[in-house]
């Protein structure tokens, strides 16, 4: 890159904030790789809409639906409906006359709430049958959904009038209005769930990148892709550094970690040629992102962790055992170990004369001469 072409991505990372993305929590139900599906989202619905299960939310399910129901222009019905609606039963795949499935039907004599749950699913449903299937005076019909639907998606229904889209969102967020009352006798396990059921809702309703993050990309994609690469050309440059390094030691074989490994970004290993078990390991992923630590270790792993007591029979110096016998070393039982490491923050010269950096700690902080004792150690051992 040239001076002229540096100069001008370093005005536009001045001149311009590059946008954080948050990305999405994690959820129990995104965990289970079961965050979408409809016959699960309808009986954890199912669940909450009981007022009288566990949970102790009582009826906030069932308030938070009816008030936004109250609001459609569904005529004089659903006034009676939003005002009496109680000692209802909760029923899932409700089968109708014509073989069809109601998701969700919350039902008495007198008023019923037809819910059709739509996750990713397109809405192909006889909503006809549906209406027809359920016997109550008076009822209305609630399409479930990520995203708004237009009556003109279904209007080929002649009892199209009678339902009404809501999202799964607005209802949720209904939901979280009115908690604030509920929480005082809610059961705290089904509190947690039900915030964590909340969050799967909202990150199946919402993409992972705002329209003006999406704008600022395509705005400035070009000193974007610069950027990245000029970040590629640095991380480059470290690992070659550290290769540099590891290749002007004796006695040792450089292994990397498979390119598509998550390691690949982040460690280094230079093998002893005498004892496959132990070796020097560079740590430099923070050096990469915005820490500026280097990590220097001495590594043992499997059968030289045998016995680890057996260590204390070298005759390390005072400066070698500054470094050595690392708390991971004394206080772990993992089939690896740091034996010896030292963390150091780097300038930018450091990083420019990166291998320069490391051949001189290794030698001035003992990790050479730590590694020499441990390798004869294990030597005689044999």
């Amino acid at each position: 890159m040239t001076n002229t072409n540096i100069e001008n991505l370093q005005t536009f990372l001045s001149q311009n904030e590059i946008p954080k993305i948050k990305g999405k929590p994690k959820t129990f139900l995104g965990i289970a790789k079961q965050p979408h599906y409809e016959n699960v989202v309808s009986n954890i619905y199912a669940f909450f809409f009981n007022a009288y299960e566990e949970h102790n939310f009582k009826d906030l399910f069932i308030k938070s639906l009816l008030e936004l129901i109250s609001k459609t222009k569904l005529g004089k019905e659903n006034i009676i409906l939003t005002n009496t609606f109680s000692n209802f039963e909760i029923i899932t795949e409700f089968s109708t006359l014509d073989g069809g499935r109601i998701d969700l039907l919350l039902t008495s004599p007198e008023n019923s709430i037809i819910i059709e749950n739509k996750v990713y699913h397109h809405l192909d449903n006889d909503l006809d049958d549906y209406w027809s299937s359920v016997q109550s005076e008076n009822k209305v019909g609630v399409i479930l959904s990520l995203h708004n639907i237009s009556r003109s998606n279904y209007s080929e229904y002649k009892n199209a009038s009678n339902y009404i889209c809501i999202t799964h969102k607005k209802l949720l967020e209904q939901v979280q209005k009115n908690m604030g009352f509920y929480l005082l006798q809610a059961n705290d396990k089904y509190t947690v769930f039900l915030k964590d059921f909340i969050q799967n809702m909202m990150n199946l309703s919402t993409t992972v990148m705002t329209e003006k993050e999406i704008d600022f990309y395509y705005n400035f994609q070009e000193k974007i892709r610069e950027t990245k690469a000029f970040s590629e050309g640095v991380e480059n440059h470290v690992k070659a550094e550290i290769e540099k390094a590891g290749n002007i030691l004796n006695g040792v074989t450089l292994t990397s970690p498979r390119s598509n490994s998550n390691m690949n970004s982040r460690i280094r290993c230079f093998i002893s040629q005498k004892n496959k078990n132990l070796m020097f390991t560079i740590g430099f992923d923070h050096l990469l992102t915005g820490a500026n630590k280097l990590f220097l270790i001495v590594e043992l792993q499997n059968e030289a962790l045998i016995n680890r007591e057996k260590y204390k029979e070298i005759d390390f110096t005072e400066d070698e055992l500054q470094v050595s016998f690392s708390e991971n070393f004394t206080s772990t039982n993992y089939n690896w170990s740091h034996f010896a490491t030292k963390e150091y923050i780097l300038q930018a010269n450091d990083i420019h004369q990166l291998s320069s950096f490391i051949l001189n700690k290794l030698e001035e902080d003992h990790f050479l001469s730590i590694f020499k004792k441990v390798e004869i150690f294990l030597e005689k051992e044999k």
